[in-house]
Parts: C-alpha cells; structure tokens; sequence
C-alpha cells in the first residue's frame, strides 16, 4: 500500500511539472524549465524503477499469447512513452542555453520543431496513460482516504490539503520573486547586431538597442522577446496555476474516453465469457 501510494504522489508531482514544462516562459523562464526538465528526468527513473518487477515480467511474457491484451497494451504505450520523453530530454539539452550552453546546437530549429513535437506526444501519451490506469488511481486513492470499516480519513485528507497548500504558495511565491531568463532578449539581440553588420548599419542598431532599453518580466512572460515563429512557448500562459488548469483540462479530454472505452471493452469481455454453452 505505500509503495502505491508513492507511486500516486510521485506521479502527481510529475504531471504538474510537466505541464509547467509545456510553457517555457512560466516562473522564471529557461533556467526553471531547463532546470525542472532535468529533474524530471530523474524522476521518470524512480517511477521505472517503482515498477521494475512489471517491467521485467511483462517483458519476458510479451509474446505469450495468454497475456492480456491490455497488458501488452500498456507495456507498448510505456515503450512510446518512454522514447517520446528521451527525446524531449535529449533535444532539449542540444537547444539548451542555461544548462548546457556548450552542448547547444547553432540555430537547432529542426531540433526545436522535434522537440515541441515530443512533449506534444508525450502529452497524449501521459493522458492515454492514466486513462487506462485510472480504475488503479482511483482504487488506490479510497483506500488511501478510507479506511476499511468505510469512514474517511481525516489524517490524511488533512495532511493532502496542507502539501497542495504549500506547493501552491511555493509556486506563487517563486512566480512572483523570479526574475525572467534574459536567454532569448540576448539571442535576439545578437541577432539584430549580426543583421545590422551584414548590411552595414551598425550604428542605428546599437541606437534602437539603447533606446529599447532591457526588458521587464512582464515582456518576457507575454513572449515579446521569445523565438519569432512562436512555437517555443506551446501558445499557454504564463501564469502558473492557469498553465496546469489549461494542460489538465486536455488530460481530461483525453482521459475520460480512454476510461469509458477500456471499462466497455472489458464490460463486452466479461459477458462473452459468462455466456454457457448450449
């Protein structure tokens, strides 16, 4: 039981995480989803290794034809999972600029499309995840909030308000004290510098630089200063609480039907086995 329930908090602390990863401009910008994706990544290690023992049985069994077919389903959804987060991991260390500037790659706009492409699979592929998990989820969080005589735990009921709570103020604390990454103003002013040399108008470009001033928070968390294709942020916002409501209302597009569906595929399966021959 507190293996499952491990395995719940984790999981939960890397869906909100995640979902802040989709909008590189919330809380302080690159250095946190540089930083939080690396983290990350940690973190999915710790949840295969939660579920080693899965892992290998179902591994050794895949070819077995007696193995459920949701099983195997599950198994080749974790092997897409899995390589769809690699490569958001790896690409998004070649176009790092805080962490891993040394390792970035010139330009890397092939390697940005790849990588916005993957976190956006990665996306469907977490919802089709706890969809058809959430009988699981769902299992392990009554047991977790009753106990068996039927009555809630107010315990631990109290003990989950109190971490939301924190993480919550924690959030909004860092929201509200971080100072945006000066990564992409720097790029583009680069930029700008290299476009004004090749046409040898150098000294009207330092004037605009000088006039234009640095930029506040407030421009960088609307993407005045970020990539000009626009892709780079996924199109959310910058606040934090509206990024996870945003990205778990899509979850929950993808979750729902994905529950209904497995429940009546095994709702058809069960009574065509509970049909007697005649």
């Amino acid at each position: 039981m507190k293996k499952n329930f491990t395995k719940i908090v984790l999981d939960l602390l890397m869906a909100i995480t995640f979902v802040l990863l989709m909008n590189p401009r919330v809380l302080d910008g690159l250095p946190f989803h540089e930083i939080a994706g690396l983290i990350i990544g940690v973190a999915i290690l710790a949840h295969i290794g939660l579920n080693y023992q899965w892992v290998i049985n179902t591994t050794k069994k895949i070819f077995d034809p007696k193995l459920p077919k949701k099983t195997r389903f599950s198994y080749l959804l974790n092997i897409l999972l899995l390589v769809s987060m690699a490569t958001v991991i790896i690409t998004g260390i070649f176009i790092s600029k805080v962490v891993f500037p040394s390792l970035a790659v010139q330009g890397g706009h092939a390697l940005r499309e790849i990588h916005g492409l993957s976190a956006d699979a990665t996306l469907a592929f977490v919802g089709l995840h706890i969809g058809v998990h959430w009988q699981w989820v769902m299992s392990i969080c009554k047991r977790a909030f009753k106990s068996k005589e039927g009555k809630l735990r107010k315990g631990v009921i109290a003990s989950v308000v109190l971490s939301l709570a924190i993480l919550a103020g924690g959030i909004q604390w860092f929201a509200s004290t971080a100072t945006p990454s000066m990564g992409n103003f720097k790029q583009e002013q680069m930029k700008q510098s290299g476009q004004a040399s090749a046409n040898g108008n150098t000294g009207n470009t330092t004037t605009t630089s000088s006039n234009q001033g640095p930029p506040n928070g407030e421009d960088f968390h609307r993407g005045k200063f970020g990539d000009r294709d626009g892709k780079e942020g996924h199109g959310g916002r910058s606040n934090p609480f509206l990024v996870v409501l945003n990205y778990f209302a899509i979850w929950a597009v993808i979750i729902i039907p994905t529950y209904f569906l497995e429940t009546r595929v095994l709702r058809k399966k069960r009574k065509s086995t509970n049909i007697q021959p005649t």
